[in-house]
């Protein structure tokens, strides 16, 4: 009995890294406390595009700085599957997001103010002294919806930031 209350709640604690980590952008306070309080220190977020964010310094600044071109974000995790494997596991799990655009980053001639995209969310999770932490954090695009999306993209990925393609 004592095994299964234990993975448990390592499967509780795993799944609140992610839950943690989206509050922390949709209330626009991911700092590097809140960063480290879900990541490994040489965690990695791998962005829908492919482009990659190293440690917490990067991925603070780098998705602070790309999230700030929206007025708000929603972001809604589901079906959290962790395959527990030691000090280690596995996280797969469903996201739907909505992006509502900043009015300077929105085309005023249209009535679209937002877009919407779902997909499944990667993750590698390791035991440390603090906890559970994510070292990996990926998001497989399935479906988007709406505005800007594709323009957003392109000035990413052809952006010289650190941390971007």
């Amino acid at each position: 009995m004592t095994t299964v209350v234990s993975d448990l709640a390592d499967r509780a604690e795993i799944s609140s890294l992610v839950s943690r980590y989206f509050s922390a952008i949709d209330d626009k306070r991911l700092d590097r406390a809140a960063v480290e309080a879900v990541f490994a220190a040489g965690g990695r977020v791998t962005r829908p595009d492919g482009s990659s964010l190293v440690g917490p310094e990067a991925i603070a600044a780098g998705q602070s700085e790309s999230f700030a071109r929206f007025r708000a974000t929603h972001h809604v995790s589901s079906d959290h599957v962790v395959d527990l494997d030691g000090d280690g596991a596995r996280l797969r799990a469903n996201l739907v997001a909505m992006h509502l655009w900043a009015d300077q980053e929105r085309d005023p001639n249209t009535l679209e103010t937002h877009f919407l995209a779902g997909g499944v969310l990667h993750g590698l999770v390791v035991r440390t002294d603090r906890g559970w932490r994510l070292s990996e954090l990926s998001m497989r695009n399935t479906w988007r919806t709406g505005s800007g999306y594709a323009a957003m993209l392109s000035t990413t990925m052809r952006s010289g930031r650190p941390g971007q393609r």
